[in-house]
């Protein structure tokens, strides 16, 4: 059985450890209090446990030979996170995380009628909620 763990996976989940592990240390430095630290600890210790489990699942998960790498559908993915990034201002933040989400779910191989747009529709209150409760600063929405 061969892996493969590609460099640009590493590089990539490289910094964003050393990114959460610097913002964590910054934190941390300027203040210890828990209204400071009450969004950077746990974010951090979200994000290197995800970065574990990316390497533990990449390096475990053998190499499928037959499967081919095309550039189209990166960029279809790009071109899809670029107009989700350019909905969150114009259209507001919960349709276009709805909207999102739900192709994302549907992209990755969701079936079903109800099952990609009511996960997406808990993931966006959920997310929407939640943010607007840590986030003393407004944002654009359109439903919610």
């Amino acid at each position: 059985m061969t892996t493969r763990f590609p460099a640009t996976h590493a590089a990539l989940l490289g910094i964003v450890f050393a990114t959460s592990g610097f913002i964590l240390w910054s934190s941390v430095s300027a203040s210890s209090s828990l209204n400071n630290l009450v969004v950077a600890v746990p974010v951090a210790a979200v994000l290197g446990i995800l970065v574990l489990l990316v390497i533990t699942g990449t390096i475990r998960k053998p190499v499928d030979e037959s499967a081919k790498t095309g550039v189209w559908g990166d960029l279809f993915l790009l071109a899809g996170f670029a107009a989700f990034c350019f909905a969150l201002t114009h259209i507001g933040f919960d349709v276009a995380t709805f909207v999102f989400v739900w192709a994302g779910v549907v992209m990755s191989g969701g079936r079903g009628l109800w099952q990609p747009p009511l996960y997406a529709a808990l993931f966006t209150v959920l997310l929407v909620k939640g943010f607007g409760s840590l986030f003393p600063y407004p944002m654009l929405t359109l439903v919610l």
